[in-house]
C-alpha cells in the first residue's frame, strides 16, 4: 500500500487548510476548535463538523471527548462511522462532501487508513480537501494527512480486539511507520516528548526511524502542541498550561518546557534536529521525500490487527 511520499494526489493549486495536534485531546482544549472555525472562515453555528472515529473504531467515549468543545461553540457535530461496517458509496459521497470540517480521531492510524483505502474514503477526503473543507486531528488524526508518521499502531491495547493495560504483554510492541494519505509533506511523530507503555521515548525511537528512512523530513510535535496549516503559511499553536519539549532553545524530557514542534533529518547515520520557528511557511520546516521505504513490520501489524471481513 506504500506511495511515492510527496505526492500528495491533490489538484494543483490547492490549499490545504488544518490544525493538526499532538494529542487527540488537544482539540478539546479551550481554543483550539475557534481556531477550525476561523480557518473556515465562517461561524461555529454555520460549520457542519464531521467526526471520522475510524481509528477508535467508532467508540462513543472518544467521539465525545474530542468533539466536545466543537459542540459547547455551536458546531453542528456528525459522526461517519466505517470502522467495521460501510455506508453506501453516494452515503460516503454526502456525509464527507457536505462538511465544513472532517477531525479524525486519534487511535489505530494503520488501521484507519487502511480501512479508507479499502472503502475509496482517502479519495474522497482528498476531494474533500480541494473543495475549501477544513481538516483537522491529533495523534492518529494529524499523522493520517501527512506522507506518514512514527505511530503506536502496534500497541496491542490499540486494537479493534484489544487486551487490558494491564495485561503482562501490553507493553511488549514497538514503533512502526505507517503511511498517511499525502496531503502534507513530512514524517509526523505525535506525541515527541512522551515515553509511552513501552518505555521506549518516542524522539529517541524517532532518530532512529529517520536513520531508516533518510529520504523523508521528520516533524516531531509535542502533546500539547499544533500546527495550523493555512495554504503554504505555518503556525505552531498551543492551549494555555501545559508542558513540553522547548527548554530554552533546547529539547528538555522532564516537564520543564512548553509545547513545540522540531524538524528532524537524517543523512543514515547521523541526526540533526532543529526547533521550528513559531510562523512560517510549509518549505521552512518540510521538503519532498527523496524516498520511501516501507517498514517492514507492517505485515505482521496488519495480521495482528486485521480489518473486518469483505
Amino acid at each position: 500500500m506504500s506511495r511515492l511520499a510527496g505526492m500528495s494526489e491533490l489538484a494543483p493549486g490547492t490549499d490545504v487548510r488544518g490544525l493538526f495536534m499532538g494529542s487527540g485531546a488537544g482539540l478539546a482544549e479551550p481554543g483550539m476548535a475557534e481556531l477550525v472555525v476561523e480557518l473556515h472562515g465562517t461561524t461555529a453555528a454555520s460549520l457542519e463538523l464531521l467526526y471520522v472515529g475510524t481509528a477508535t473504531y467508532d467508540r462513543v467515549e472518544p467521539r465525545a471527548r474530542q468533539c466536545r468543545r466543537f459542540a459547547e461553540i455551536g458546531c453542528g457535530v456528525t459522526s461517519l462511522d466505517v470502522a467495521t461496517g460501510a455506508p453506501t458509496r453516494s452515503a460516503l459521497e454526502d456525509a464527507i462532501g457536505r462538511a465544513g470540517a472532517t477531525l479524525v480521531s486519534g487511535g489505530n492510524t494503520l488501521y484507519a487508513v487502511d480501512r479508507w483505502v479499502a472503502l475509496g474514503i482517502d479519495d474522497l477526503l482528498r476531494r474533500a480537501i480541494e473543495r475549501g473543507a477544513v481538516v483537522c486531528g491529533g495523534s492518529a488524526g494529524a499523522i493520517c494527512w501527512f506522507d506518514g508518521g512514527h505511530s503506536d499502531s502496534m500497541d496491542p491495547t490499540s486494537y479493534r480486539e484489544p487486551i487490558a493495560d494491564d495485561d503482562p504483554g501490553a507493553g511488549d510492541w514497538r514503533y512502526l511507520r505507517v503511511d498517511g494519505l499525502g496531503v502534507l509533506l513530512g514524517l509526523l511523530c505525535p506525541h515527541y516528548e512522551a515515553t509511552q507503555s513501552n518505555g521506549v521515548p518516542r524522539a529517541l525511537d524517532f532518530a532512529h526511524m529517520l536513520r531508516r528512512h533518510p529520504g523523508e523530513t521528520g516533524l516531531g510535535l509535542d502533546s500539547w502542541a499544533g500546527l495550523l496549516v493555512d495554504g503554504e503559511r505555518f503556525r505552531v499553536v498551543a492551549p494555555d498550561g501545559h508542558p513540553g519539549s522547548v527548554g530554552a532553545g533546547e529539547f528538555v524530557d522532564d516537564g520543564s518546557g512548553r509545547p513545540g514542534l522540531w524538524v528532524i533529518e537524517s543523512d543514515g547515520s547521523e541526526t540533526r534536529r532543529r526547533l521550528a520557528p513559531p510562523v512560517g511557511t510549509l518549505s521552512d520546516i518540510a521538503r519532498p521525500a527523496r524516498s520511501l521505504v516501507a517498514d517492514p513490520l507492517l505485515q505482521t501489524a496488519r495480521a495482528e490487527n486485521p480489518l473486518p471481513a469483505a
